[in-house]
């Protein structure tokens, strides 16, 4: 058995960037929590109850199933079908997203991932580049804050 790394205080500017494309998209995802941005109480916070935090969790342990693959398969339903988890480019989020990331030293990321957990409720976060690949959250956003546009 592989021994586990110790939590990064950051994510390392090597694993920062957009992932290419192969035979990472055939791995199963694996979460980092180092990165979560608990001291934020704003539009969205991590000031949560047990019951949304079972949720979160439970979800995670669905999306650890599938490949990333499978995760960037999935679709929502409607009338606008579209990605249902899916890349945003940094400056599409608000400006309150974009400013706190500044704050967080991880304004060089060009994207963030979110998983859309339900109807409002995303989990966004950054990928790492590296094999495997690694999902470090960083905001719950239960209302639909960080990126509020009706297409995100």
């Amino acid at each position: 058995m592989a021994a586990v790394p110790s939590a990064p205080e950051r994510v390392p500017r090597r694993l920062r960037g957009v992932a290419v494309p192969g035979e990472m998209d055939e791995q199963h995802p694996v979460w980092r929590t180092s990165l979560l941005d608990r001291q934020h109480d704003g539009s969205w916070s991590w000031k949560i109850t047990d019951q949304t935090l079972l949720k979160i969790v439970d979800f995670l342990s669905e999306m650890e199933r599938l490949t990333w693959r499978e995760i960037r398969q999935q679709q929502t339903g409607g009338r606008r079908r579209g990605p249902k988890h899916k890349s945003i480019p940094r400056d599409h989020l608000c400006k309150e997203a974009q400013d706190r990331l500044v704050e967080l030293q991880l304004d060089d990321f060009d994207e963030l991932f979110r998983f859309r957990t339900g109807n409002m409720e995303r989990l966004w976060g950054v990928l790492s580049s590296d094999s495997p690949r690694i999902f470090y959250p960083i905001w719950w956003d239960p209302d639909h804050k960080v990126c509020p546009s009706k297409d995100q």
